[in-house]
């Protein structure tokens, strides 16, 4: 897989992050871990991936495993360093999934959750690209989909289903990322199970509102989420709470149907 993001992409999300925790991809993504505060047998785990410029102690900080378990006191909760060195240096994904993702079903795991933030959730979109459906399900905070050039292309030709990606090579580099993750959208037309398990939450003032509406109408209608605000932990933490609490709300449904 080639670089991602591309060098473009990365001054433009560094100038938008300011301080930032760049990381080192020569070590394993560092974690932080958080039991979860009520007992079950459901064994359920949700990892996070940071935003540009944030690490796991940010996301600790910022009281995100607080704002999950409020909603799903049964789940564990792993925050990540995947931080830009992985992404800059193509090593995410692989690193994402032999570290931590296969990690939690061999060590009895039934059931785990992505999710990201801004530049986390494009990772999480990437993960989904190289493994469709092997974790349960992908949860996106304002993530970054694309360059605007893109998106617009993507709209004037009347959203995923319609647009035309072009001839992509199955490696992704920094230069086709981006296309490459809305071709995988598109392909949701022929596999809907693998739009099911995606939710998404945005901010209306958000700088990457544009880019979630486009994805909207590709997920069922529950699973997107719009708060008054922008983007910010604050309204990240509001979302996470809302979003979770769907996610255990559907799955004890789930439960007791059979």
């Amino acid at each position: 897989m080639g670089r991602i993001p591309s060098r473009g992409a990365c001054l433009a999300a560094l100038a938008l992050a300011g301080c930032m925790a760049i990381g080192d991809s020569a070590v394993p993504i560092g974690t932080l871990r958080f039991a979860a505060p009520r007992r079950s047998t459901e064994h359920v785990l949700v990892i996070v991936l940071p935003g540009m410029g944030s690490d796991a102690a940010e996301m600790k900080e910022e009281r995100l495993p607080e704002a999950i378990h409020e909603s799903w006191p049964e789940a564990d909760v792993v925050l990540t360093s995947a931080t830009f060195a992985y992404y800059r240096d193509d090593k995410l994904v692989p690193r994402l999934d032999q570290e931590i993702v296969e990690p939690a079903y061999v060590s009895g795991y039934a059931r785990v959750w992505l999710a990201g933030a801004s530049l986390g959730g494009m990772g999480a979109l990437l993960y989904e690209r190289e493994h469709p459906g092997k974790v349960t399900g992908i949860v996106l905070f304002a993530p970054f989909l694309g360059d605007p050039k893109l998106l617009e292309e993507i709209r004037a030709a009347g959203g995923p289903k319609l647009w035309e990606p072009g001839p992509l090579p199955s490696e992704m580099s920094g230069d086709n990322y981006q296309r490459q993750v809305w071709k995988m959208v598109r392909e949701w037309a022929d596999r809907p199970g693998l739009a099911r398990h995606v939710w998404l939450a945005v901010g209306t003032r958000d700088r990457f509102l544009e880019g979630a509406r486009l994805l909207e109408p590709e997920l069922p209608k529950t699973h997107y989420v719009e708060l008054v605000g922008g983007h910010t932990w604050d309204l990240w933490r509001a979302a996470a709470r809302e979003i979770f609490s769907r996610i255990r709300s559907e799955s004890l449904e789930k439960q007791r149907a059979g």
